[in-house]
């Protein structure tokens, strides 16, 4: 599930075939607008902590600094390509747009006893070059939905008022409210043809978050044949502009915690070897790189210690096997960088 490379499209002046420049994206509007409902309305505290995710994040200058913003993110990809019988890698910093929006209601899962109830955020993200040959070239894109899930009673009848007219909060008797191992669960679509459903927690902290710094182990391919080596990883070239980010692709996220400390934070985890449910490819991706795992941990941050959360940080891993001379090589592909929200 390598991030998309769109192609430039090209323009024919004085018989000769030049790329044309591209335009950088307007980031001023939403990605995604629930329509507007006064009755029943969005739900908030139903959300629990994905309530202080609603709205639009983007690569913004943080405090003084003068980095942050879509120049000069704190940011990286560790992107794996395959390459006849070996490998490529193509890293580089990026910007994004990211949109979180509340629906009108909930997804309430009936279990005869009990419900599960989904209290849902649908999502739309845009990601752009931000170094390199390509810059502000559209790189990625994807949706999906965050769901925070609660325990209920199930509601007698069709409509919680057994057989008689109107909504009502009877419940079935002896309704028991049923349990799960996670309450958060994250949906994804990726358009090479992923999907992605991983499930996991969250808990609360103080302070500045402790974002564990990634070695060797953690970012260079398993299985490679001998003769195939990882230099490239630690060579800077047009293909890895960064080798030390390259090695440890959480340290732009410490650095924009260096320069935007926060005094509590929320730790949103999920990973699809939570439940064992599988990343379903198509079969081009299932023959040529293959994503077996997902995970991914978001830090929500408040800058004041108030319930104002307007800095995320995420560190996402998604695992590829991508083969190489007949032999199956595991790749990590790292995605890491610094958001906030829009006022």
């Amino acid at each position: 599930m390598a991030l998309w490379e769109p192609p430039r499209v090209p323009v024919a002046i004085n018989e000769e075939t030049i790329m044309t420049d591209v335009t950088p994206p307007d980031l001023s509007k939403p990605l995604l607008i629930d329509p507007a409902q006064e009755n029943p309305p969005a739900p908030t505290t139903e959300l629990g902590p994905l309530q202080h995710l609603v709205g639009t994040w983007t690569n913004q200058p943080l405090g003084n600094s003068g980095m942050g913003g879509t120049d000069k993110p704190f940011s990286y990809c560790l992107m794996p390509l395959p390459q006849e019988t070996s490998y490529i890698l193509k890293n580089f910093a990026y910007y994004e747009e990211l949109t979180f929006s509340a629906i009108h209601g909930t997804a309430p899962n009936r279990g005869g006893l009990g419900t599960q109830v989904a209290n849902t955020l649908f999502y739309e993200q845009r990601v752009y070059f931000a170094d390199g040959p390509a810059k502000d070239q559209l790189v990625h894109a994807e949706n999906g939905s965050l769901l925070f899930l609660t325990d209920q009673k199930q509601l007698l009848g069709p409509y919680g008022n057994g057989e008689k007219p109107g909504i009502g909060t009877e419940t079935v008797p002896n309704s028991v409210p049923p349990t799960q191992a996670y309450d958060f669960i994250k949906q994804m679509s990726v358009p090479h043809g992923n999907s992605i459903l991983a499930s996991g927690h969250f808990q609360s902290g103080t302070g500045v978050p402790t974002i564990p710094m990634l070695s060797k182990s953690d970012v260079l391919p398993m299985g490679l044949p001998h003769d195939v080596s990882t230099d490239q990883y630690s060579t800077k070239s047009v293909g890895n502009l960064n080798p030390d980010f390259t090695l440890n692709p959480n340290q732009p996220l410490n650095n924009a915690l260096e320069v935007s400390p926060p005094k509590k934070f929320i730790l949103l985890e999920v990973d699809t070897a939570h439940s064992g449910i599988p990343v379903t490819n198509i079969g081009f991706e299932q023959q040529h790189a293959n994503v077996s795992r997902y995970a991914i941990s978001y830090w929500l941050e408040s800058l004041d210690g108030s319930d104002n959360f307007t800095q995320l940080q995420y560190s996402q891993n998604i695992t590829m096997e991508i083969p190489i001379q007949s032999q199956l090589v595991t790749f990590p592909h790292i995605t890491t960088n610094t958001l906030v929200k829009k006022a």
